[in-house]
């Protein structure tokens, strides 16, 4: 099997090549030399690596910025999804998409599932449905992952903020009032190469089970790593950003339990397992 894997150089994207390449043939394309809103080049690297799924991992994912650059994320992640799944379908490639739980408006009082309505409050969870929908257009070979809290042990996350403010700030505040599913990205690309083995189409949520706030993110980074702060819980309307977060986006795994497919394992083992990698980080300074 020969995959191509769009965006190769993001947070996900280099998690796919590292963790699939010893699997299967990989070939890897950074948003700088493969920009998706650009058909043509699209087209010709579909030609060049002749892949039998395309992982689409270009993202605008600046969720703050977004309110502000909606024209941006816009292209990238809806004309961009398009082009990629319409690029795909000419060589008769399947596509992967992801997507997120800001495509759900956070008024659930239990986990969604994939067939909850959505209504997205924010201009990157609109983009994001939106490019569900073309994806799903544009190549009927689709295998879209909903993911959720997204981080790893590359990139900008999460995790890697707390590292940072824990250095920075006497305590930590952090909102206790939103929560959702933290998910590991090493977790995702076993359960998407699990998907891709079993023939899996459609849409699926894709994130570690339970849930947290990110009060409870936090303070597991924080006592994990045995990191001398404070954590603070505090509400969402003491945090003001200009994207709106829905207030509940818990992910249930449905289709994944209905096809008798491995569910992801609890998103504190999978903290812990990422965690580990930042212990030479911290003990370098």
């Amino acid at each position: 099997m020969r995959l191509l894997v769009v965006g190769a150089d993001g947070q996900l994207g280099s998690d796919v090549v590292r963790l699939l390449s010893p699997t299967v043939e990989v070939t890897a394309r950074v948003m700088d030399e493969l920009d998706v809103t650009d058909r043509g080049a699209l087209r010709q690297a579909m030609e060049a690596s002749h892949p039998d799924v395309v992982v689409n991992c270009a993202a605008y994912t600046a969720v703050d910025r977004a309110e502000t650059e909606p024209d941006a994320a816009y292209r990238v992640n809806v004309l961009g999804a398009r082009n990629v799944a319409q690029a795909a379908r000419r060589v008769g490639a399947r596509v992967v998409y992801f997507s997120t739980d800001y495509v759900f408006d956070g008024t659930a009082t239990q986990p969604y599932d994939e067939d909850a309505p959505t209504g997205p409050l924010s201009v990157y969870g609109r983009t994001k449905l939106l490019g569900e929908q073309a994806t799903r257009e544009a190549n009927p070979d689709h295998l879209i992952l909903r993911l959720a809290w997204l981080y790893g042990s590359t990139g900008h996350n999460f995790v890697r903020t707390i590292l940072r403010l824990a250095r920075e700030k006497d305590e930590l505040r952090i909102v206790d009032d939103q929560v959702g599913s933290p998910t590991f990205t090493e977790d995702v690309v076993h359960q998407l190469w699990t998907a891709i083995e079993d023939g899996c189409s459609g849409t699926y949520h894709c994130v570690n089970a339970g849930q947290a706030s990110w009060y409870a993110f936090a303070s597991r980074v924080v006592h994990r790593l045995g990191l001398n702060v404070p954590v603070v819980p505090i509400h969402t309307a003491d945090y003001p950003t200009p994207a709106r977060r829905p207030a509940y986006s818990v992910l249930a795994d449905r289709k994944f339990e209905l096809e008798q497919l491995n569910s992801m394992r609890p998103w504190e083992d999978a903290l812990d397992d990422c965690l580990l990698r930042y212990h030479e980080v911290l003990s370098h300074g």
